[in-house]
């Protein structure tokens, strides 16, 4: 059943990736265009950097949008009551913005880095939430999805809060 929940996280991402609102644009990062070959891998997360997050390492996906994505990458992993989602995408931020799944965006500072905070989907509240650092290698999302399972009282915007300062450190400039 771990698929359930993750499915539900990955959705936000397919929605983005094209499954809602279409937005006009050409995937770029200073100008220039990017594939997907140019996109930073977060599947290269170690461990321990994992472990810290809280998740557990053997519950590693590599294939969270269980389709192929031309211009995404990404793991997840499960994390308690969560499912954590590190993604790259050649997407821009303005399509984030754009796109009408993502909602009540707050510019954030993680770890000394500027990102774009986002909560995702319909439901009130939320169960899903993100941030997302625009880098020279792509948008690399960090995605804190509650289980469908979760008893948890924490919101998934403080989840993400606490494990994103654990992915920092490997994104690129």
């Amino acid at each position: 059943m771990r698929l359930v929940g993750f499915a539900a996280g990955v959705c936000a991402v397919v929605a983005l990736a094209g499954c809602s609102k279409a937005v006009d644009g050409q995937p770029e990062a200073s100008g220039a265009p990017l594939t997907k070959e140019q996109l930073f891998d977060p599947c290269t997360v170690s461990d321990s950097v994992l472990q810290a997050a809280g998740a557990d390492p053997a519950s590693k996906d590599d294939n969270p949008f269980s389709v192929p994505r031309k211009d995404w990458k990404g793991c997840g992993w499960r994390a308690g009551d969560f499912f954590i989602s590190f993604l790259s995408s050649t997407y821009t931020i303005a399509e984030y913005r754009a796109n009408d799944y993502y909602h009540d965006f707050q510019e954030v500072t993680v770890a000394g880095r500027n990102a774009l905070q986002y909560e995702l989907g319909d439901k009130k509240p939320s169960d899903e939430c993100g941030v997302v650092f625009d880098t020279a290698e792509g948008r690399i999302e960090i995605l804190a999805s509650k289980a469908s399972s979760s008893k948890s009282t924490t919101a998934p915007c403080a989840r993400v809060n606490e494990i994103a300062p654990h992915f920092v450190q490997l994104l690129p400039r």
